[in-house]
């Protein structure tokens, strides 16, 4: 009698999930993986992002690493976009599925489950932050949305100065936008000394864009003019487009429902 194949399942595709299951066909060569992805594309360049939304990368097709046909056919690995797990039963050994073209439900069941949901970018509560214009930069379908609106667009309203959003800042400014950067802290990139981010800030300045540190938004407001960008004990800034670009927090919640330990940061705990 034949020995039964593992099979090996992964939620979330793109670096961790695309790269774990391609590692994981080189460990093993029987093992049956599955991977499970919400969005549309699997495997892509998400620091390519910014720079295809300022066409410095022109077609979006040089953003796609690996398409689910190229994992069949070269890894032997069954990959489903547009597929969301919505719930795990850990005694059972199986995850619940939704098709979401179809609405379509059904269970997989699994050996070993692999985790790699990612994270979200940080969306605080704020007065307007639903209003159309207002963008965060995670996916291609963002970049697609970001570069539609910066066509059409002579201001930009970035908040954030960490890596994303000085990547926005240098693409956006590329395409001609008045680009002014919204930071709450005391200088952007907050990983380097102070003395290399001063002249960061100097370089951002010299391109023309207006940088204002210790700067807190409060809420957002929109008129006839554009979107109204309220700031706590500043001017408010007028635009057209603007890009939230404060953060990130881990994707967990399927975790948190199937009764798996988080860290205090709020991530998975892994020993």
């Amino acid at each position: 009698m034949k020995a039964q194949k593992k099979r090996i399942l992964i939620i979330g595709g793109v670096a961790g999930g695309a790269s774990c299951a391609a590692r994981l066909r080189r460990l093993c060569e029987q093992c049956e993986i599955y991977l499970i992805d919400k969005g549309e594309y699997v495997s892509f360049a998400n620091c390519g992002l910014p720079y295809y939304v300022g066409d410095v990368i022109s077609d979006q097709k040089n953003l796609i690493v690996a398409t689910p046909e190229k994992f069949e056919k070269r890894f032997n690995i069954r990959v489903k976009t547009r597929h969301q797990a919505i719930a795990i039963d850990r005694q059972s050994k199986t995850v619940t599925i939704k098709n979401l073209q179809t609405g379509e439900q059904f269970q997989q069941d699994y050996d070993a489950l692999v985790l790699s949901t990612g994270a979200a970018p940080i969306k605080p509560p704020l007065p307007g932050i639903d209003l159309p214009g207002i963008h965060q930069l995670r996916t291609i379908p963002d970049s697609q949305r970001l570069k539609a609106a910066a066509k059409n667009a002579r201001r930009a309203v970035i908040i954030g100065g960490g890596f994303i959003g000085l990547e926005m800042v240098e693409n956006l400014v590329r395409l001609g936008l008045d680009v002014s950067l919204i930071e709450r802290g005391s200088q952007v990139m907050s990983p380097l000394d102070p003395e290399m981010a001063s002249y960061v800030q100097q370089t951002l300045t010299s391109h023309g864009v207006h940088v204002l540190l210790n700067t807190q938004v409060t809420a957002f407001s929109q008129d006839d003019d554009g979107i109204n960008v309220h700031c706590d004990g500043q001017d408010d800034l007028q635009a057209d487009m603007v890009l939230l670009a404060i953060g990130v927090r881990p994707s967990v919640e399927l975790a948190e429902q199937a009764g798996i330990v988080l860290g205090e940061y709020g991530g998975i705990v892994v020993t």
